[in-house]
């Protein structure tokens, strides 16, 4: 295949200038980059050549609109045989779609670029093709699908690290295991050519086990000693620690009765609304990023009578743990490890899907300085070192409350959305989430599944941000929709209550009658009967 395509390239070379000749490279390394990886006929390979000869050809000579036509042949080639998207075809084809201004035709080819990267098994490919995916996202202004590219670089390029780490230990290995025979050989050639008298031999061999039977009765005897020594350090350093403990629990527990009867002393007077939590068994799901296992211990005590409580020690593992579980609370602190724990807080917000849960985060600044870690973090709170328990308690508990007037105003908008007076809804996700069940409400087959597919995420993931948001399941969600617009075309007379009940997706009247007289306490056929002066 090689030796075909020699007489073409030589000629290439003898007609493009010098500056040109790396574009001519570069598409020389694309196709034996197809044909080692994929074992394509010579029919494909030389058809794939000669196409991306042309476009290289037509981009050199600034032809953008039949260089973008040639781009979509190309595309459709590659989608017919089943051949992935190659970095410099993807570099190329990006090149064009810009100068053409069409960003609609770059977005589908950067989803399907990592569509294919996401598909190879080969992690070498698999990383170059995602570093000028990244790059390619970056041009196009496109940061959430270049941090998605970016991550899975990141994975290709751990899982490439280990292989070879792998492949350094094997060689490693097998270099010991040669050192040892050729050791062993060596041996065995000194043995050939050495010897000694038996008596001899016997006399060294007594001496020999006699010096050893000496040293090894001096290293007991220093080994009990310093056995001994080292114990009785332990012991001692145990008992410092036992008293260091002691007296920090002391402490901890006479602020703690302080508090509290400073508490019950204040009860009296006036009870502030956030100082006691009234709620049921935890089940809500807290996820601490903090290193230090003595303010994990504390704050575990302030938060674990209303939530579950999970800890991160690393930014990869507290990212993971995030986007995993799904927590309804994060308290993260600014350094971790070393590391900027900022930047995490602000990776959760702006990740699609944790940019709902509520971040606290916790400083060593005071004032200002506190205030512009937390704005750059994107954190809904933000609190100095060392935590104080009640304004701490208080602002988990305003998030809280805030969490739950979201979903008053959230019920409020529901109810008059099908009407004139219908109110504006800030939300992208909770908006297109309204706007495809109202697309939707003929269909009584239309489920959680068909919304949660739609925005590209997992049906767990999509009924626990929507329950977070709005209070409300799915199917709960679609059923109040429906009824919402029933109970409007009633008022407007628009059909018959069997009718209606078809317009919103119910199976039969009786089901559509029996959910009504639910939800608003009235009969579907009272409310169609009465006069327009009563509506």
């Amino acid at each position: 295949m090689v030796s075909q395509k020699m007489p073409f390239f030589a000629h290439s070379f003898s007609l493009i200038p010098m500056h040109r000749i790396h574009r001519i490279l570069l598409f020389t390394l694309f196709v034996f980059a197809v044909e080692s990886l994929f074992g394509q006929s010579a029919a494909v390979l030389d058809t794939l050549a000669d196409r991306f000869a042309l476009l290289v050809q037509l981009s050199q000579s600034s032809n953008y609109e039949q260089a973008q036509v040639e781009v979509e042949f190309l595309r459709d080639f590659l989608n017919r045989n089943d051949l992935p998207i190659t970095p410099p075809a993807l570099s190329l084809m990006s090149k064009v779609y810009k100068a053409n201004q069409d960003e609609r035709s770059a977005s589908q080819l950067l989803a399907e670029a990592e569509l294919d990267a996401r598909h190879d098994p080969d992690f070498t490919t698999k990383a170059a093709l995602l570093k000028t995916l990244v790059q390619e996202c970056r041009k196009w202004e496109r940061p959430d699908q270049a941090l998605i590219c970016q991550q899975l670089l990141a994975v290709a390029q751990d899982s490439l690290t280990v292989r070879e780490r792998r492949m350094d230990k094997l060689g490693m290995q097998r270099q010991f295991d040669s050192l040892a025979t050729l050791r062993q050989r060596e041996m065995a050639e000194r043995g050939k050519f050495f010897s000694i008298e038996k008596e001899k031999a016997w006399l060294y061999a007594v001496l020999g086990g006699l010096f050893l039977l000496t040293l090894m009765v001096w290293a007991s005897r220093s080994d009990s000693r310093w056995r001994k020594r080292m114990q009785k350090k332990e012991q001692e350093w145990d008992i410092m620690r036992a008293n260091l403990q002691h007296d920090a629990d002391a402490n901890l527990i006479s602020a703690a009765v302080e508090a509290a009867q400073s508490a019950q002393a204040s009860t009296h007077t006036s009870l502030d609304q956030y100082t006691v939590y009234h709620g049921p068994k935890p089940e809500q799901i807290c996820l601490l990023i903090e290193p230090n296992r003595q303010v994990v211990l504390y704050l575990k005590s302030l938060l674990s009578d209303r939530f579950q409580i999970e800890t991160a020690n690393s930014p990869t593992e507290a990212l993971q743990m995030a986007s995993e579980m799904l927590p309804d609370l994060i308290v993260c602190d600014v350094l971790i490890n070393g590391n900027a724990g900022i930047e995490i807080a602000r990776q959760i917000k702006l990740s699609e899907r944790t940019n709902h849960i509520p971040v606290v985060l916790l400083t060593d600044k005071f004032g200002n300085e506190g205030k512009l870690d937390a704005l750059r973090a994107g954190a809904d709170a933000w609190f100095t070192r060392p935590v104080i328990d009640d304004e701490f308690d208080a602002s988990v508990q305003r998030l809280l409350d805030a969490r739950k007037a979201k979903h008053e105003q959230f019920s409020r908008f529901l109810q008059l959305y099908f009407s004139e007076n219908r109110v504006q809804l800030n939300d992208p996700f909770l908006l297109q989430t309204v706007q495809m069940i109202e697309h939707n409400l003929a269909n009584p087959d239309f489920m959680a599944d068909d919304i949660a597919r739609k925005l590209q995420l997992t049906k767990t993931h999509y009924v626990k941000k929507l329950k977070v948001l709005t209070g409300k399941e799915p199917v709960q969600l679609i059923r109040e929709m429906r009824l919402e617009k029933a109970k409007v075309l009633l008022e407007k007379r628009a059909g018959t209550p069997q009718a209606i009940s078809e317009l919103v997706g119910f199976s039969s009247p009786g089901s559509f009658g029996l959910a009504f007289k639910e939800y608003f306490g009235e009969n579907t056929l009272l409310l169609y009967s009465l006069p327009p002066s009563r509506l």
